[in-house]
């Protein structure tokens, strides 16, 4: 096992932490109620972003990398989901689309626990109506409120500005409404 992680951590390039994905829980700080009931097909999410592995994302100085046991747009995945579901809507899959709810997918472009910038792309009938780009960005955590535990909360946070963005954007609002 000690093995597998000084392998992951070679592969990956990460210094001294592992900081964990696992505990995202959606939080909004406006009312995103304009959702409820609407219908979203939820695409596969791709990773674009040269400055991740498939499994992780770093801190610039790569100290620090974030993950879970899955591939990183995995995890942007699921927390669209979560995210979406907590503002009320139908969230349907590959596995069962809705044909009639916009389809829409994010591609990451990169992913630092600084800065997340992302393309996001929304189809209806198979025709393309919003493209736009997301950049969310946080200030480094410096000295001693630089650890895991603050790193982690750090990401959820970043995570959540960048739905929330998405979820307040007018153009994207425009679809649903």
């Amino acid at each position: 096992m000690a093995a597998c992680v000084l392998i992951a951590i070679m592969v990956n390039g990460c210094g001294s932490a592992r900081v964990s994905l696992m505990n995202f829980m959606p939080k909004f700080s406006a009312d995103q109620s304009v959702y409820e009931g609407k219908g979203v097909y939820l695409m596969n999410f791709q990773n674009q972003a040269s400055d991740t592995s498939i499994w992780d994302y770093f801190s610039p100085d790569h100290k620090f990398c974030y993950g879970t046991e899955t591939f990183i747009h995995n995890y942007f995945w699921y927390s669209f989901q979560a995210s979406l579901v907590k503002a009320g809507m139908l969230v349907s899959k590959a596995d069962n689309p809705d044909p009639f709810a916009p389809a829409m997918w994010l591609t990451l472009r990169s992913i630092t626990d600084e800065q997340s910038v992302v393309d996001l792309t929304v189809q209806l009938k198979g025709i393309t109506v919003f493209v736009e780009r997301y950049v969310i960005s946080e200030p480094p955590l410096l000295g001693y409120r630089r650890n895991p535990d603050n790193l982690e909360k750090r990401a959820y946070k970043m995570t959540n500005r960048l739905i929330e963005a998405i979820l307040s954007d007018p153009g994207f609002k425009k679809i649903f409404i």
